[in-house]
């Protein structure tokens, strides 16, 4: 069982409404995990702040690189992106992932500047493929700092195509996941990172409480890995800016 726990994909990808009677909290690696079961459902939560010395646009677009993210060694199972060349930042299960933003029914406000969908396909002992809404959103908040909300939510089938017309159905161990950033502009060069996942399962392993440690422990690889694409993307790009000054 622990060999099977150890290979299920957890993506870096979380906010269920309900969350479920905790029975889990530990912190590893700076990551705040909780889990918790409600009958046959398990739910799992991570959260991570972080302060980083880039200008906030930098790490927007050190989140929002989504195609940049991907395993090299899976390029002969791309499907939708064989002809993209070698992703920058390696993602352990992800073999491709892309957006498409030409889309129908976009929910506006006045905050949003951007709602899109991303399709992604990973690979874990098979095939497996979901989309998600991404929702973008500027504001100020009440110390009149900049702050970017950077959302996703996983679609059920019946959602996607009230979007786009899908090119494949949702298969994932998790029944819904959810992530949200939000970015706070604290100076010029330097921006505070919230980030939240969310994720509830029916998966006869994951939903098992023994099953939590080795999750918990995939989660905190994946949301560090997370942040280190998006420092490193944010360095690229400073050092871009300082070559042409």
């Amino acid at each position: 069982m622990t060999n099977c726990i150890s290979k299920i994909l957890i993506i870096a990808t979380f906010s269920i409404s309900a969350f479920a009677d905790v029975d889990k909290i530990e912190v590893l690696n700076g990551v705040q995990l909780r889990s918790g079961k409600r009958d046959d459902t398990r739910t799992y939560s991570g959260r991570i702040e972080k302060y980083l010395s880039f200008p906030i646009d930098m790490v927007k677009k050190g989140i929002t690189n989504f195609s940049e993210k991907c395993n090299n060694q899976f390029k002969d199972k791309r499907k939708f992106t064989k002809d993209a060349g070698d992703c920058k930042y390696h993602n352990e299960n992800l073999v491709e992932s892309f957006v498409i933003k030409d889309i129908r029914h976009i929910e506006k406000s006045k905050n949003n500047n951007e709602t899109y969908i991303l399709g992604r396909i990973v690979y874990n002992r098979g095939s497996f493929g979901f989309y998600e809404l991404v929702t973008i959103a500027e504001s100020k908040n009440n110390l009149n700092q900049k702050t970017i909300s950077i959302s996703t939510r996983m679609l059920e089938d019946k959602e996607v195509k009230l979007y786009i017309s899908p090119k494949f159905n949702k298969e994932s161990a998790f029944d819904k996941s959810s992530t949200r950033f939000l970015l706070t502009e604290i100076s010029p060069n330097e921006t505070k990172v919230n980030y939240e996942y969310n994720a509830s399962t029916e998966h006869w392993i994951l939903n098992k409480e023994v099953s939590v440690p080795q999750v918990f422990a995939s989660m905190s690889k994946s949301i560090n890995d997370l942040i280190y694409t998006i420092e490193a993307e944010s360095t690229i790009q400073k050092r871009e800016v300082a070559s042409n000054e």
